[in-house]
């Protein structure tokens, strides 16, 4: 009876041989490591000015083959040459360098850090141009803080380099919160234009709405942000004439959509009796 024959095992050399492999990877790597040190060493220099030297030699590589930056464009300031002037300055980017090195978030942040512009995007154009991208921020509000005025900009940012006495007819306002919530206030404004001549300043009520001291005297407290279009324009339709805005009353009262609720001042109230 023949005997049953046994499974074979699978050859070893093949694991070996893959094991050899991967130590003489890791051998290798650490010999490159060692070599470099050993190197640095022998330069009389440090691996931090072993990496400079490195990235001298990549930047000279990147110049030799048209791969550096020749112009530093800035698009959307022409009307205000002097800020873009200053955007182009805080760029950081001169002519000449890697454009490997010129990094789009890096420049970005560089230049939204200036507060003078909004809406900032930049991109690189290969192989040498970088492009910026930025709106101006319009100043729109003036805003208090309690010790000092600061001016506004159309994206509810604080300007702290722009002097508030260069912009004194702009809306003046106070309250926490208050310069975030600017664009919200310039909603009212937009759908009743005539009303932003009758205010004396805007106060930030808890965090949420504005209530409008106007030069007649009366309070004119608006709804939620969200709900200021609506309130206004119903608002706007009842007061075409400007009348109510400049009458003697205590408090116009727009917090319910669609509704007007008017308060008159005690001698009116006196004059009625």
């Amino acid at each position: 009876m023949p005997r049953a024959k046994g499974k074979k095992k699978a050859p070893e050399p093949e694991i070996y041989l893959e094991q050899t492999q991967i130590s003489s990877v890791i051998f290798g790597l650490v010999m490159v490591v060692a070599m470099i040190v050993a190197g640095a060493a022998m330069l009389g220099g440090s691996l931090s000015q072993m990496g400079q030297r490195w990235g001298s030699a990549m930047d000279g590589v990147s110049r030799s083959v048209g791969l550096s930056v020749d112009t530093v464009e800035v698009i959307g300031l022409e009307h205000v040459p002097a800020v873009a002037r200053q955007i182009k300055t805080s760029a950081m980017v001169e002519p000449g360098e890697n454009m490997f090195r010129a990094d789009p978030h890096l420049i970005q942040r560089r230049v939204e850090d200036t507060r003078l512009v909004a809406n900032v995007r930049v991109y690189r154009l290969w192989p040498d141009t970088v492009m910026i991208y930025a709106d101006a921020a319009e100043p729109m509000a003036l805003w208090n803080d309690g010790e000092a005025w600061t001016v506004v900009d159309n994206m509810g940012r604080l300007m702290p380099k722009v002097r508030p006495q260069d912009h004194l007819n702009l809306v003046k306002t106070v309250g926490e919160g208050g310069p975030e919530a600017t664009p919200a206030l310039e909603k009212a404004f937009t759908v009743m234009p005539d009303l932003r001549e009758q205010v004396d300043h805007a106060r930030r009520v808890a965090g949420r709405r504005w209530d409008l001291v106007l030069r007649s005297g009366a309070l004119v407290k608006l709804p939620n942000d969200e709900s200021i279009a609506p309130s206004i324009l119903s608002f706007a339709r009842m007061d075409e004439a400007g009348e109510l805005t400049r009458r003697p009353l205590k408090q116009i009262d727009l917090r319910v959509t669609g509704r007007v609720f008017l308060t008159p001042t005690q001698e009116q109230m006196g004059g009625a009796a």
